[in-house]
């Protein structure tokens, strides 16, 4: 209560905690006992256990083998800065309590049995991939999308966390050619030292990264 921040998710309902005799954030345990639940369900049925779990001869044990939905994670990011000092846990966070939680409870992969998932987000292709369709359409809108229009040929990704922002930019490779660059922020994640993905440049904040874009463009400002 004294530091709504430590906890972002939660400063939502800041007036509505006031009720309680403490704060009520974001309940990690209940997410993880349902998507448990329903990760070992039968055809995704709550309150079902499937009678495929633990059947070495099928694959993965035959867990996730009896119709439960698919599981998605939508960032894969560990940490990222908000009000607080120093950053948060982000989904990653939430993705590796819930991935041990998976391996304590089927054995996990030194049972040959893994958490079957799709993680997209940063660093991975298909978000830059949808990012540069983006980045197409507004410039066609504003340029026109006659064939005169000469190809994108440079592309800038500011961000504050070298595993992911820097480094989808670094690896990412593009179906229409185009060279990303990837400009690396003091004002967030990165905590200043040899980050694990070197950018192309380090800023101190986004407006000083988008003056060196420009210049390195050799465009007006």
């Amino acid at each position: 209560m004294a530091d709504p921040s430590i906890w972002p998710f939660s400063k939502n309902f800041a007036d509505h905690y006031k009720t309680f005799a403490r704060p009520h954030p974001r309940d990690w345990g209940l997410d993880t006992q349902v998507i448990m639940d329903i990760l070992l369900s039968r055809q995704g049925h709550v309150g079902t256990l499937s009678e495929k779990n633990g059947q070495i001869d099928l694959p993965n044990h035959g867990y996730q083998q009896d119709g439960q939905p698919h599981l998605y994670f939508s960032n894969p990011d560990l940490y990222w800065a908000a009000a607080y000092p120093l950053p948060r846990l982000g989904q990653g966070g939430f993705r590796e309590a819930l991935e041990g939680v998976w391996a304590a409870t089927t054995g996990g992969p030194s049972k040959g049995i893994e958490l079957k998932k799709t993680v997209i987000g940063k660093p991975y292709q298909k978000t830059y991939e949808f990012a540069e369709r983006q980045l197409l359409r507004n410039r066609s809108q504003i340029f026109g999308g006659g064939a005169d229009l000469p190809p994108l040929q440079h592309v800038y990704m500011i961000g504050d966390n070298p595993e992911s922002d820097i480094r989808g930019a670094n690896s990412y490779r593009s179906e229409y050619g185009s060279k990303w660059q990837s400009i690396l922020v003091r004002t967030g994640v990165y905590p200043g030292g040899e980050p694990a993905w070197t950018p192309t440049t380090i800023a101190d904040d986004v407006q000083k990264g988008v003056q060196w874009a420009l210049k390195t463009s050799k465009w007006s400002s």
